[in-house]
């Protein structure tokens, strides 16, 4: 197990998740507080949320997962923002199938067809039709899945390593 944790992508790994973990915090406690408190859309919510998190998750991994990586931010940042937009329309579809999956199964304390629910993230009408439970779990599910997505395009695409040779290398 030592020797797992002392390899160099494996520890990357590692922090990515810990600099994800509170940007996850950033994402789900501004997308319930936007939502529930200040009423914006699921979708609208979702967005500004999303764009505080990548800018913390930005911040915290140029500056300690990939810190043995050259730094240029004009350059890093677009790509960063760009993948976690990828990123970002993943975890959309993928809270919203959630979503749709727990109406379905009656989770929710009200039926609605596939389209009302649509209607309902995206124009913030019905708000009430959310669970707290079901939206952060949505979250939480999306998260997971787009985790994946967005450490591979920050090891390999973003903060790709160059050699001092100028040569790019992973």
């Amino acid at each position: 197990m030592l020797s797992l944790l002392q390899r160099p992508g494996v520890r990357q790994l590692i922090k990515f998740c810990l600099v994800g973990l509170s940007s996850f915090i950033i994402d789900a406690g501004l997308l319930y507080w936007l939502h529930f408190n200040v009423g914006l859309s699921v979708a609208i919510a979702g967005t500004l949320s999303f764009l505080c998190a990548v800018t913390n998750g930005y911040f915290w991994n140029s500056r300690w997962t990939f810190q043995d990586r050259q730094r240029d931010a004009k350059k890093q940042y677009p790509k960063f923002l760009a993948t976690n937009v990828v990123g970002w329309g993943l975890n959309l579809t993928i809270m919203t199938s959630v979503i749709v999956l727990a109406m379905r199964l009656g989770v929710m304390h009200t039926h609605r067809e596939t389209s009302e629910i649509l209607q309902i993230i995206a124009t913030g009408q019905g708000k009430s039709e959310f669970s707290p439970f079901v939206l952060l779990g949505a979250k939480v599910v999306a998260t997971v899945i787009v985790v994946a997505w967005n450490f591979t395009a920050a090891r390999l695409w973003t903060f790709k390593k160059t050699s001092t040779d100028g040569v790019d290398s992973e």
